[in-house]
C-alpha cells in the first residue's frame, strides 16, 4: 500500500463502457424474451377467442336438434349418434352431458379415459351469462387442464351439454399459428431490434465514456510521473457542457495544487535533512572544542602557566558564546518560520533606528579598524514595519558586513527615498561574494567560499530574508569577488 492508503497497482477491471453494455444487455435480453412470449401468448389467446366465438352457439344448436335426455336419463343412443355426426364435421370435438351439479353423466370419451369426472359450473355460468366476454376457459375432463368450450342448458333444466373445442386438431392449429409468418416476423424483429440496440449502445457508451477514459489515463500519468503536472496531456475545458468537463477542470485544478504542495514538501524534506545535518555539524564543532579546552584545563591545569590557562579559558568562552549564538539564532529562525512568526507593523523613523544600530556596532568596528558610516536623505518619511524585526535585519547585515571587511575597510548604510517608501543599502569594501555563491547566500547554514573559518553561524542572512518576507519585501544583493558587496531592501512609507 502507498502512503495515502491507496493501492500502488490497480487490478485489471472491466472498462466502464463494457459494464454499461452488460447492464443494457441484461435489460434488453429479458425484454426481448418477454416481447416474444407475449406475442405467442397473444396469438394463442386470439385463436382461442376466435374459435370459441365461432362455436359459441354449437351447443345450443345441438340441443335443439337432438333429444339427449329421456326423462331424467341420458339417451345414450342420441349421444352416440351426435358424436358420430360431429366426428365428420369437427374431428376430435368432445361431447359431455352433465347434470345440474356438474357431474358428467355421459360423453364421447369413456370414463376410463377421463382425468376428472366433474365440470366447473362457474365457467359455464360465465359463458352463458356473458357470451361476448371471450375466451372463457373451463374444465378439460380428458386432460385435466383448462380449455375453451361451448355449453347450453338442457330442456327442463336437467343439466348442460358441454362441448370441448380445443382438441388435437386445434392444438395443431395453435402450433401452426405460433410458427406463422407473422409470429416469425415478430420474433426476428424482436431479436434484430435487441441486437441493434446492443450494438448501438456499445458504440454510444464507447463515445460517451471516451472523455472519462482520457481523464483516467491522465490521472494515471500524473501518478506515474511523481505528481508532475507537466505529464498531464489534458487542458482545461473553457465551456463546461456536462459533469465530465467539470470533473476534468476540477482534476486539473486539484492536480496543480497537489503538484505544488507535493514538490514543496519534497523540497522542505530535503531542506530538513540538510538542516539536521548542518545543525549536527555546527553544534558538534564548538561543543567538541569547548569540551577539549575544559578537559585540558581539568587534567593539566596545575602544569599550565597563567597565560596558557587564560588562553584556554578565553577560547572555551568564545566557543561557548558561538554555541549560544547558534542556538539563539536557530530558535529565532524556527519561530519566524512557524505559524507564530508574524510582523507587528507600526510607523517609525528608519533613520533613527539606523543611528541606534550604528552606535551599537561602533565599538566592534573601531576594534576591527573599519570605518562605519550612516547617510540619510533629509525629510525621509516614516516607514511601516515591525521595529524590533527591522532592527534585527540591520544588525545582521552590519554584523555580516563587518565580519567580511578587513581592517582599513569601510561599511556604509545609506537611506534614500524609493517608490513612496525608503530604501536601505548596506555596502562594504570586503572580499565580496563569488558569482557561484550569490544565489545561495540566504540559505540556512550556507557560508560563502570567501568566509573566514569559524566566523558566523550561516543563519544571519536566512533570518534577514525571512523577516523581510513577513513584511512582504525582498532582500537584494550585488557583489563580485574582491570588490565588496551591497545588500538592499525597501520599506513602505507609513500611511
Amino acid at each position: 500500500m502507498s502512503v495515502t492508503g491507496l493501492p500502488t497497482q490497480v487490478a485489471k477491471v472491466v472498462p466502464l463502457h463494457l459494464r454499461l453494455l452488460l447492464v443494457l444487455s441484461a435489460l434488453l435480453l429479458p425484454a426481448g424474451v418477454l416481447v416474444v412470449g407475449l406475442s405467442v401468448a397473444s396469438a394463442r389467446t386470439y385463436f382461442q377467442e376466435v374459435t370459441q366465438r365461432q362455436n359459441a352457439s354449437l351447443a345450443d344448436n345441438l340441443v335443439l336438434q337432438s333429444d339427449l335426455m329421456v326423462g331424467e336419463f341420458v339417451d345414450r343412443d342420441s349421444v352416440a349418434e351426435l358424436t358420430k355426426m360431429l366426428a365428420m364435421t369437427n374431428p376430435g370435438v368432445e361431447i359431455y352431458v352433465v347434470d345440474v351439479d356438474g357431474t358428467i353423466l355421459d360423453g364421447s370419451v369413456k370414463p376410463a379415459d377421463r382425468q376428472v369426472g366433474r365440470i366447473e359450473l362457474d365457467a359455464v355460468a360465465r359463458f352463458l351469462d356473458a357470451p361476448d366476454d371471450l375466451p372463457v376457459h373451463g374444465t378439460d375432463p380428458r386432460r385435466g387442464g383448462r380449455t375453451i368450450f361451448s355449453a347450453a342448458s338442457l330442456p327442463f333444466d336437467l343439466g348442460y351439454l358441454y362441448i370441448v373445442l380445443t382438441n388435437e386438431v386445434q392444438n395443431s392449429l395453435v402450433r401452426s399459428v405460433q410458427t406463422s409468418t407473422a409470429l416469425r416476423a415478430v420474433l426476428w424483429g424482436s431479436v434484430t431490434g435487441v441486437v441493434l440496440l446492443i450494438v448501438g449502445g456499445a458504440l454510444g457508451f464507447a463515445l460517451l465514456t471516451r472523455r472519462l477514459r482520457r481523464l483516467n489515463e491522465a490521472m494515471r500519468a500524473f501518478r506515474r510521473s511523481d505528481f508532475r503536472l507537466e505529464a498531464v496531456s489534458l487542458g482545461p475545458t473553457p465551456t463546461v457542457r456536462d459533469e465530465i468537463d467539470e470533473l476534468q477542470n476540477l482534476f486539473l485544478e486539484v492536480a496543480d495544487h497537489i503538484s505544488g504542495q507535493y514538490h514543496e514538501l519534497r523540497r522542505a524534506d530535503q531542506n530538513r535533512r540538510e538542516l539536521v545535518g548542518n545543525i549536527s555539524h555546527d553544534l558538534r564543532t564548538p561543543l567538541a572544542a569547548l569540551r577539549g579546552y575544559l578537559e585540558t584545563l581539568n587534567l593539566r591545569g596545575e602544569r599550565l602557566t597563567r597565560e596558557e590557562r587564560e588562553a584556554f579559558l578565553n577560547a572555551a568562552q568564545a566557543h561557548g558564546e558561538r554555541l549560544s549564538n547558534l542556538i539563539e539564532q536557530l530558535f529565532e529562525l524556527s519561530t519566524l518560520e512557524s505559524s507564530d512568526g508574524r510582523a507587528k507593523p507600526e510607523a517609525f523613523p528608519l533613520q533613527e533606528l539606523v543611528q541606534d544600530v550604528v552606535r551599537k556596532f561602533a565599538f566592534q568596528a573601531e576594534e576591527a579598524g573599519i570605518m562605519l558610516e550612516a547617510h540619510a536623505d533629509r525629510d525621509l518619511p516614516f516607514v511601516e514595519g515591525d521595529i524590533g524585526l527591522i532592527e534585527r535585519v540591520l544588525s545582521n547585515l552590519l554584523d555580516n558586513a563587518l565580519r567580511h571587511t578587513p581592517a582599513g575597510g569601510r561599511v556604509t548604510i545609506v537611506l534614500e527615498p524609493r517608490d513612496g517608501g525608503v530604501r536601505a543599502k548596506i555596502t562594504d569594501t570586503g572580499e565580496g561574494i563569488a558569482a557561484g555563491d550569490l544565489p545561495r547566500v540566504f540559505e540556512r547554514f550556507f557560508q560563502a567560499s570567501t568566509a573566514r573559518v569559524g566566523e558566523g553561524t550561516g543563519l544571519g542572512l536566512a533570518i534577514v530574508r525571512r523577516i523581510l518576507e513577513l513584511h512582504g519585501r525582498q532582500i537584494e544583493v550585488t557583489s563580485s569577488e574582491g570588490a565588496g558587496a551591497e545588500f538592499s531592501f525597501d520599506l513602505p512609507a507609513a500611511g
